[in-house]
């Protein structure tokens, strides 16, 4: 048995000297494998982290910082352009009120000339009226005075004629110029 041993012995040195998965050789191997993979993982993060996360994460927050400056400036032109318009909407509305006013006063302003304009025709009518009346009723007196005085002449040397020198010619001018008087009154009053 002595030999038996031995020989299960040598079998199982062999056995151990051939190379199998879980073999302390193959551990080793292993185990310097995890270790330098894991020392590459941490150089290579440690050299991304460094000089590539980094200016990538600042290029980010630059830009970010630059969006959000333009953003506020834009919603600034915002307000100043809404205010702009709110501004020039009431210098429309203004300038608006401001034309009726303008307007408004033109029209009573040409209303009230009209009135005096038409008020001064009606004046000037009247007074030429008023006048032509006087000149009328002048020369009508005039007219009547010199019919007057030309029908007392007739009168006078119709009577003269007929009469011949019976009676004065001062008392055929007399009773003609009164009795011219009264047929002229009358007459100027069937007119009227």
């Amino acid at each position: 048995m002595y030999f038996e041993a031995i020989n299960l012995l040598l079998e199982a040195e062999e056995a151990a000297s051939e190379s199998s998965l879980f073999s302390p050789d193959q551990f080793a191997g292993y185990a310097v494998t995890a270790l330098v993979t894991a020392v590459n993982v941490l150089v290579a993060y440690f050299v991304i982290k460094r000089f590539i996360f980094k200016p990538i994460v600042k290029m980010i927050h630059n830009r970010e910082e630059a969006l959000n400056g333009e953003l506020d400036a834009a919603a600034k032109a915002r307000e100043e352009a809404d205010g702009v318009v709110a501004m020039s909407k009431q210098t429309v509305d203004d300038a608006r009120k401001k034309a009726s006013e303008i307007l408004e006063e033109a029209q009573e302003t040409a209303s009230k000339q009209s009135e005096l304009i038409i008020k001064k025709a009606n004046d000037d009518a009247a007074d030429i009226l008023l006048r032509a009346e006087e000149d009328v009723a002048r020369m009508k007196r005039v007219a009547l005075e010199e019919m007057k005085d030309d029908i007392t002449d007739l009168a006078v040397e119709i009577a003269q004629k007929v009469l011949g020198d019976a009676v004065s010619k001062s008392t055929l001018e007399a009773s003609a110029a009164k009795h011219a008087d009264a047929i002229i009154e009358a007459e100027v009053k069937k007119s009227e």
